[in-house]
């Protein structure tokens, strides 16, 4: 253990001397703020609307139509998580290629290696010491969203709120760590490590923009800005009812987003967060039982990496990025 905390401890370093952290963290400050305030104007937008349309009602002597716009403090995070899905990974790929570009640079892992050191330490300390920079970088994210929705939007969040903020963080760790594992594994398993980076690139664009963007545009629902069934006052059984007509087409659609990680991590997000008006009510352990599949997804596929990456490390011959010895 005492080795695998060494090597922590020097891929940590090595972050620091880079001022990757301050430059990070100073970043994550403004667009988590900026995120924020952008949703509390749309917000207030939408009440000024509605109050517009309730004095019309009420010169008209009619009733209003439905219910004023109720402000739950965790809808305003949206745009936050939207910056982790893209940047996030991003910040995860790089952290990945560094890792090992360092070593190969340096020729560092073959002294390492003479060394009574297993390989499986080896990945132990550096996912321990990139993941503990990744954990602070989240930290930093739950820190500035908490005042930012104090100062900026004027909410205090609760204790449940904090509690979904909390899980909602440790899902965008394994999410980012899924786009560490990916380059690091491609960066040993390569002989030209530009090349790997190159590739996690390609994978971040199907799996992070195409993939998503292409259930999004197929979705009956986003055709219209604010939902096409929320314009046409329909219920949820009502637009089930609608829905039940296109099954072939839904399954189609939901197929392709199920390709992509990055849409099971905004699921369970945007349900614990609220963003889907249907989980505001809902209790949290209501919530996670009908997210269990995006959540295993998401955790599934980070241990998946952390695996590949260390029985690719454990092999011994040779023809990867490093000459891992016999």
């Amino acid at each position: 253990m005492n080795k695998v905390v060494t090597i922590a401890r020097k891929e940590f370093r090595d972050i620091l001397r880079s001022r990757l952290l301050l430059i990070v963290i100073l970043f994550v400050a403004i667009v988590t703020v900026t995120a924020i305030l952008v949703s509390s104007l749309v917000f207030q937008s939408q009440v000024s609307q509605y109050n517009e349309s309730l004095n019309i009602l009420k010169e008209l002597g009619k009733a209003p139509a439905g219910p004023a716009p109720e402000l739950f403090p965790l809808n305003l995070l949206r745009g936050v998580i939207d910056y982790i899905e893209i940047i996030g990974a991003v910040l995860g790929m790089l952290l990945g290629y560094l890792t090992v570009s360092r070593e190969k640079n340096t020729r560092t892992l073959k002294l390492i290696l003479t060394r009574p050191v297993s390989r499986m330490e080896i990945v132990s300390g550096k996912f321990l010491g990139n993941g503990i920079f990744i954990a602070l970088t989240l930290f930093s994210v739950g820190v500035f969203s908490y005042l930012g929705l104090l100062v900026v939007g004027g909410v205090a969040l609760s204790f449940i709120d904090l509690i979904k903020l909390g899980i909602v963080l440790l899902i965008s760790f394994a999410y980012i760590m899924i786009f560490f594992s990916l380059t690091f594994f491609l960066s040993l398993s390569m002989k030209t490590i530009s090349h790997a980076l190159m590739i996690a690139f390609v994978i971040w664009l199907l799996v992070v923009l195409i993939l998503p963007q292409i259930g999004d545009t197929m979705d009956p629902d986003n055709q219209v800005p604010g939902g096409f069934f929320s314009s046409m006052h329909l219920t949820k059984t009502q637009e089930k009812q609608v829905m039940a007509n296109f099954s072939s087409y839904e399954t189609i659609r939901n197929s392709i987003e199920q390709l992509s990680i990055t849409k099971h991590y905004e699921r369970a997000s945007f349900a614990l967060l609220g963003i889907k008006p249907e989980f505001n009510a809902m209790p949290l352990a209501d919530i996670l039982s009908n997210q269990w599949a995006n959540l295993l997804s998401v955790f599934g596929l980070f241990t998946v990496g952390l695996s590949a990456c260390g029985v690719l490390m454990s092999r011994r011959h040779k023809g990867y990025a490093f000459d891992l010895g016999t």
